[in-house]
């Protein structure tokens, strides 16, 4: 099995790193989805950018993601809900849909060649009980709020998807699976023949009053925005709130076209499941299928890990068991860690000593990340700022700063996930 990252074809691109000293109106920390969208927002209302980051864009979390372009992340509506009231719960769910409107209108506008496939959502349930306590009530908030969703029982879910032992679904349209690399590679390409001067091969050491310094040279600007999703601490940013969650993905050999239609006998639908540490699928444009999942022991592992036979066999098994008729073949595997927090929405916020420094992260999905990145560059331009509260790093938490710090870190964000979205079900 192939170990490297799919999306790459086994090739990485040349870096150009920051030499000597640059200045710009603003510079951007981060490569990846949340930072090129920063980015594109600012170059587009004529701000002067300079991006930087520290290996090449697209090679952190958001070009070696499942490409799953949906609201739903983490944490499902319902969740949002529950956890914030509505008013809030529905303002972050269309926070996130932005974020994906962004991601489809800049491949319509920049005709980007990112295998774009339109597919709809569905979440499944496992279990009887997940379907009762999960899917139905995830169906009954979408209705309750004016979001259009179909709720599928054991009987009829057979309709559209081939699998034999989920319990029903919610689907909902609107949603699209992407190659979330080529995505990012073509976005920098596009971004640096707007103006944008983009130095890759440069990771930031430290920021100042004044811009960031890297190992071989400086940029000096009026603004600094720090998008580095999981990375935030380690330039002292959201030092207890932000942690990461490791994941796999696997890639198979391309379908055959009975094979695929044994999977999806109608349209094809990216799929995710109830479980705590849950499994997502869908069909690539190649007709392969691409699924992810993980194991709760290494779920919150400190380092990242290249290889993990346990998951392999996790993936093999759960496929034989769904579909016992399809004999999949698993080509490439990899991992990724995803930035989170201790409630699973992101953070948001400005360095205690450099009040012209913002930054934002852990907004586990594609479409959070570009929602972050508009964010900020709308919060420099126009002053946005109604969500700055909610996704405030010192926001109050279910395991606090003291049982943190007895806990560890790994602890107390498994803990934490678990009561944001596992014990009130």
């Amino acid at each position: 099995m192939d170990l490297s990252v799919y999306w790459h074809g086994g090739r990485t691109p040349r870096v150009e790193p920051l030499q000597g000293a640059v200045e710009s109106e603003v510079v951007v920390v981060g490569g990846g989805m949340a930072g090129l969208t920063c980015a594109q927002t600012l170059v587009a209302r004529g701000v002067e950018v300079a991006l930087v980051e520290r290996a090449f864009c697209g090679a952190g979390a958001s070009g070696r993601t499942s490409g799953f372009i949906t609201p739903d992340s983490e944490l499902e509506l319902s969740d949002l809900v529950t956890n914030y009231g509505e008013r809030q719960g529905r303002a972050l769910w269309e926070f996130a849909r932005s974020g994906l409107e962004r991601i489809r209108r800049t491949i319509q506008e920049r005709a980007i060649e990112c295998d774009y496939q339109v597919q709809d959502s569905l979440f499944v349930a496992r279990t009887a009980r997940a379907f009762r306590k999960v899917v139905e009530a995830e169906h009954r908030t979408h209705v309750s709020l004016g979001y259009r969703s179909t709720l599928y029982d054991r009987g009829s879910l057979g309709a559209i998807i081939g699998a034999r032992a989920y319990h029903g679904g919610i689907r909902y349209a609107g949603t699209f699976g992407i190659n979330s690399y080529a995505y990012c590679r073509t976005l920098r390409d596009d971004l640096e023949r707007r103006g944008v001067r983009v130095y890759e091969g440069t990771p930031v050491v430290r920021l100042t009053g004044r811009g960031v310094e890297t190992p071989a040279g400086t940029v000096t600007a009026k603004t600094v925005v720090v998008l580095t999703d999981r990375c935030l601490p380690e330039l002292g940013l959201a030092v207890p709130a932000v942690y990461h969650v490791q994941t796999f993905l696997a890639v198979s050999r391309p379908l055959r076209v009975h094979e695929i239609r044994s999977l999806f006998p109608g349209d094809h639908l990216m799929v995710w499941d109830t479980d705590l540490v849950y499994q997502y699928f869908r069909i690539t444009g190649e007709g392969r299928l691409l699924v992810g999942g993980a194991q709760l022991r290494s779920m919150y592992s400190r380092r990242e890990a290249r290889s993990s036979p346990g998951v392999v066999r996790r993936l093999y098994r759960y496929l034989g068991e769904q579909f016992p008729s399809l004999k999949v073949e698993l080509e490439h595997f990899w991992p990724g860690l995803i930035g989170v927090s201790k409630d699973f929405a992101p953070v948001v916020g400005r360095h205690h000593a450099h009040p012209s420094a913002y930054f934002a992260g852990a907004g586990a999905g594609l479409p959070w990340a570009a929602a972050l990145g508009e964010y900020l560059a709308q919060k420099i331009t126009e002053g946005r700022d109604e969500l700055d509260e909610v996704l405030s790093p010192g926001r109050p938490w279910t395991i606090g700063p003291r049982l943190q710090r007895l806990l560890g870190k790994p602890m107390a964000f498994a803990l934490s996930h678990g009561a944001a979205k596992y014990v009130r079900k």
